[in-house]
């Protein structure tokens, strides 16, 4: 299992949790937009943290996000690559806009190996970065993937 990424960017991703979904193209397990009790999960755990912190609201999953995210994670997932820029060169940024969302702020947290939602969202609990990402009160609406063993966080708040 490779380690997480420390990675901390203006824009933060998020992954989704192995072993859960529906096979993928490429046979791996994904979760797409129809895992949606693993989202609901996801946005539950993300949201907790945020709430000890002191942010106002929880944050609520965003379908435009959600593809952003799962895009990314499919990216990164065929081509073996982790990174939280694609294998096209596309950016956080640029995959927010193309899925049609138009954002004010935008953040990402990847990771990589986790077993389950839960693991990844601990993983980037323990994380100073990504906690930063994940509690940062500029953050309203989320979109969270997974595919293979790499999950994706995309968080962002609408112009």
């Amino acid at each position: 299992m490779r380690s997480l990424a420390l990675v901390s960017l203006l824009f933060v991703v998020a992954c989704m949790p192995a072993g859960q979904g529906r096979p993928s193209q490429r046979g791996t397990t994904r979760l797409g937009l129809t895992g949606t009790a693993m989202i609901a999960q996801a946005g539950t755990l993300i949201s907790a943290p945020r709430a000890g912190a002191g942010v106002l609201a929880p944050v609520v999953q965003n379908p435009a996000l959600q593809a952003a995210a799962q895009a990314h994670a499919d990216d990164l997932a065929a081509t073996g690559r982790f990174s939280h820029t694609g294998s096209g060169g596309s950016t956080l940024s640029s995959r927010v806009r193309a899925s049609g969302y138009n954002a004010c702020f935008a953040a990402e947290n990847i990771a990589q190996g986790q077993p389950s939602v839960g693991a990844v969202v601990s993983s980037w609990s323990n994380s100073p970065g990504h906690y930063r990402n994940m509690v940062n009160p500029g953050a309203q609406q989320f979109g969270f993937a997974r595919a293979g063993d790499v999950w994706v966080l995309v968080l962002a708040r609408p112009c």
